[in-house]
């Protein structure tokens, strides 16, 4: 037979031009399953190890947990403070907190938590625990970070430079007061602390300026406190005195009557030392007149009463003394021309 007559006698299938739209869609379909697959690869994060040795992170992730959600703290966690608290590959549990003032968070799932007293890894890892023990997560990576700026501690009064600062060492009071530049000369003996909270609570710290007394130096101070450094009580003396004003109270702990009097140079030959008064304002308004010896207190002969802050001290000019005093200076002035009349 002939090679014309053989290829003739092929018989050709009627279905072959739709096998051959088939084939080709299904070629085309695979080339675009393959292109996706590679592009997703390559988009896909890279795993980063995870902070507790095993598992893994995308990196994303692992940034956002480590970048502007605060910072790990080997310091205590403590109340006022916000907390970020980042379980990978679960954002559920998740959460963005401020530390209540029991030391206690809100978290899902597990109710209160506590944390305050705990550093960023061992809240991290009592809160594994907690979701493998609630059977919420298998095998939990959480990473728990603190917003310092978040708890700052604002510093009022007299210091040298009062403002607004970061919780630093170990949280003392010498420490906050020592980043504001130090005390000023007229820095009282109490200083003010203001916890925050929706009921304010005041705290009133005995201060030593003189630094003699250095027990209140490791009061705590905690992020979110306010701290106030009162100024110095003052006095006012008046009357017959060397240097009548207005004089600090911060000399000594119990400031007294005759120191106060020492600081205004002394009474006058011409006081009346019976005649003292200490007149005391109340919170009220009112006032409060008491009548002292000082001649007697100053000759140790009687009590020398405590003088408070705003305490008005007046002491009396005498009147006898006054008029002798005038009455010799008249004679004395006298004298001479009748001395010169009566010269034989």
């Amino acid at each position: 037979m002939k090679l014309r007559d053989q290829v003739t006698s092929v018989k050709i299938p009627s279905d072959l031009p739709g096998r051959w739209l088939t084939a080709s869609f299904a070629i085309l379909f695979g080339t675009f399953t393959l292109h996706g697959a590679c592009v997703a690869q390559e988009a896909r994060p890279a795993i980063v190890t995870s902070l507790h040795g095993s598992g893994g992170v995308h990196a994303p992730d692992a940034m956002t947990a480590q970048g502007s959600l605060g910072q790990l703290t080997d310091q205590p966690i403590t109340a006022g403070e916000m907390v970020h608290i980042s379980v990978f590959g679960a954002p559920d549990f998740t959460v963005t907190t401020r530390v209540a003032e029991n030391g206690d968070i809100p978290y899902p799932m597990l109710g209160q938590f506590h944390l305050a007293g705990l550093k960023s890894a061992e809240a991290a890892a009592n809160i594994e625990k907690q979701l493998k023990q609630a059977n919420l997560l298998a095998d939990p990576h959480v990473l728990v970070t603190v917003d310092g700026s978040a708890g700052w501690i604002t510093v009022l009064g007299e210091v040298r430079n009062p403002g607004i600062y970061p919780p630093m060492g170990k949280h003392q009071l010498s420490d906050v007061l020592a980043a504001a530049g130090g005390l000023t000369a007229n820095t009282g003996r109490v200083i003010e602390i203001s916890k925050p909270g929706p009921e304010e609570k005041k705290e009133f710290v005995a201060w030593d300026p003189t630094m003699h007394n250095t027990q209140s130096y490791g009061q705590l101070v905690e992020p979110g406190d306010r701290v106030i450094v009162r100024g110095c009580g003052i006095a006012y003396i008046a009357g017959r005195v060397a240097k009548p004003g207005a004089y600090s109270l911060c000399g000594s702990s119990r400031m007294t009557l005759s120191e106060v009097v020492a600081l205004a140079g002394g009474d006058l030959p011409l006081s009346a030392d019976k005649h003292t008064y200490i007149i005391r304002s109340a919170k009220n308004g009112t006032r409060t007149v008491q009548e002292i010896d000082l001649g007697k207190v100053l000759h140790a002969r009687a009590i020398d009463p405590i003088i408070r802050e705003d305490d008005m001290i007046y002491v009396s000019p005498s009147a006898i003394k006054s008029a002798l005093s005038q009455f010799e200076n008249a004679a004395i002035a006298v004298a001479p021309p009748l001395l010169y009349v009566v010269h034989p």
